[in-house]
């Protein structure tokens, strides 16, 4: 499902919307853990109330509202279920990332035309970007600790550039965005004491 943006969608209204969720959210928590992500239900709820948009650009149909309004919504949410305001911030957040460092062209291609977009992402290098002699690169590798990954449409991960020379060290660190077609999510997220919910699993490409 795609919800496009809401014409005349205020930074009050969206807290307010996030602010009302709570009692559905403390309802699903024992179902959110025991999926160990939070339930579809929820997802087509944060579609419809525009979390997900809330810091993408609006020439990519987000609502380009300012970081305290995201930080407040993620707090509702969070009041709720704690796993679910932790993969919310995070897959909603990456968009920072994207809009900043990558060029137009890129962010063109990586939004598209309806702005569907969502990121888990994690901090640790994985891998080597191993060129294959055709202009593009071939990424092998399996990122752990990706909160957010089963509702997520892309990844924004990090790996290291190949060496120049054979007998050199790879690096430095390189950062992509890989859509979904390219990896798939690992079920290896359970038996955590802590934020079990938050769908923090291994993707793999």
């Amino acid at each position: 499902m795609i919800v496009a943006p809401e014409p005349g969608l205020t930074e009050r209204d969206i807290i307010e919307r996030a602010a009302a969720l709570r009692p559905a959210l403390l309802e699903r928590q024992p179902e959110t853990e025991r999926l160990t992500h939070y339930p579809k239900d929820t997802h087509d709820d944060f579609l419809r109330a525009g979390f997900y948009r809330i810091l993408q650009p609006r020439r990519y149909g987000g609502y380009e509202f300012a970081l305290p309004v995201f930080y407040r919504v993620v707090t509702e949410i969070a009041r709720g279920c704690p796993s679910t305001g932790w993969a919310l911030s995070l897959t909603a957040a990456h968009v920072l990332q994207v809009a900043s460092v990558f060029e137009e062209k890129a962010q063109d291609e990586i939004f598209g035309t309806d702005g569907d977009f969502r990121a888990a992402s994690t901090v640790l290098p994985i891998g080597v970007a191993q060129p294959d002699g055709d202009g593009r690169i071939v990424l092998d590798g399996t990122w752990p600790y990706s909160s957010g990954a089963p509702y997520s449409t892309h990844y924004v991960g990090q790996t290291l550039r190949a060496p120049e020379k054979p007998g050199d060290p790879p690096g430095p660190p390189v950062l992509f965005v890989a859509p979904r077609s390219v990896w798939t999510v690992l079920d290896d997220w359970y038996g955590v004491l802590g934020l079990r919910g938050s769908g923090s699993n291994s993707i793999h490409m």
